[in-house]
């Protein structure tokens, strides 16, 4: 697959933005270049031009992965308010990351001849992606169908549906090997609540394990009740999307607690779905208690 997103510094030289933000120096040459970036017209998208802050952003993530600011910019959308990342340059990062020792491999089952990208959901076309993460000698691999694509919103799906499913199946695999290379970072199609990012199979600790049966079983308060929509005519999928992509986005357990009632009460009936936002949930809620809040 075609790369072309530059990389502009060898990954042992990839500016520190932590450093960064710490050294006064450091932080005015990257606001000072943030307002020069602003203030283009054609090099960078209509939802960047003028906006400084927005600028800094992209400019700071830029040199976290050792990559031109103006190409990254280039590939970025508002989507629902949010900066979102074109898949494009999501695989051009994992692929440069120096976490790996080796390139990202592709495997393609199945038979793509006379695929529709845009609503096939065959559990037989798979691609299945893997690279060696420093420090080890065998491959971390990960699996994706047809039938986990969710929004397919570009024309691409149509076009390259191979393509597709591999930036997808890539994205994933950062999440769930190496989530700190894309820590915060999403693509469109993941803003507009697609399917659950969600690969891990978590079991909630047996310490934990009365806490998740309180949760599972406790009755909605009145107040959680009039905060929710008064008639959710949402179908499961969408409940779970949308937990999904609010879960992390929650920043005290409360919260995270007072959403996971409301879906267990929603997809009581759906094991297979209720046991996805329990790992959403678990996941979040093992993250929140290893924060100090």
């Amino acid at each position: 697959m075609s790369n072309d997103i530059a990389i502009t510094s060898q990954p042992g030289a990839t500016v520190g933005t932590a450093a960064a933000i710490f050294s006064p120096e450091g932080m005015n040459q990257l606001v000072r270049f943030a307002e020069l970036m602003a203030q283009s017209k054609a090099t960078v998208p209509q939802h960047l031009a003028g906006k400084t802050a927005d600028c800094l952003a992209v400019t700071m993530q830029a040199a976290q992965w050792g990559m031109n600011p103006f190409a990254v910019a280039q590939k970025t959308h508002v989507v629902n308010g949010t900066l979102g990342y074109e898949a494009q340059l999501v695989n051009a990062v994992v692929s440069s990351s120096n976490l790996l020792t080796s390139r990202l491999n592709y495997r393609w089952d199945g038979d793509w001849s006379k695929v529709n990208g845009k609503t096939d959901k065959s559990p037989s076309l798979t691609v299945t992606v893997s690279a060696v993460i420093k420090g080890e000698s065998e491959p971390r691999e990960l699996t994706i169908s047809m039938a986990q694509a969710g929004v397919r919103n570009s024309p691409l799906w149509e076009q390259d549906p191979r393509q597709q499913l591999a930036y997808l199946c890539v994205k994933r695999w950062a999440r769930l090997h190496a989530p700190d290379v894309l820590l915060g970072v999403y693509t469109p199609d993941e803003l507009q609540e697609a399917a659950p990012r969600v690969e891990r199979d978590i079991t909630p600790p047996a310490a934990t394990a009365s806490g998740m049966n309180s949760l599972i079983n406790a009755k909605t308060e009145q107040k959680q009740e009039e905060q929710t929509r008064k008639a959710d005519d949402r179908d499961p999928d969408e409940i779970l999307a949308a937990f999904t992509g609010a879960a992390m986005n929650y920043n005290t357990i409360a919260d995270l607690d007072n959403a996971y009632k409301y879906v267990v009460k929603k997809l009581a009936k759906d094991d297979e779905r209720l046991a996805k936002a329990t790992d959403v949930y678990s996941i979040r809620r093992d993250e929140l208690n290893e924060v100090p809040m």
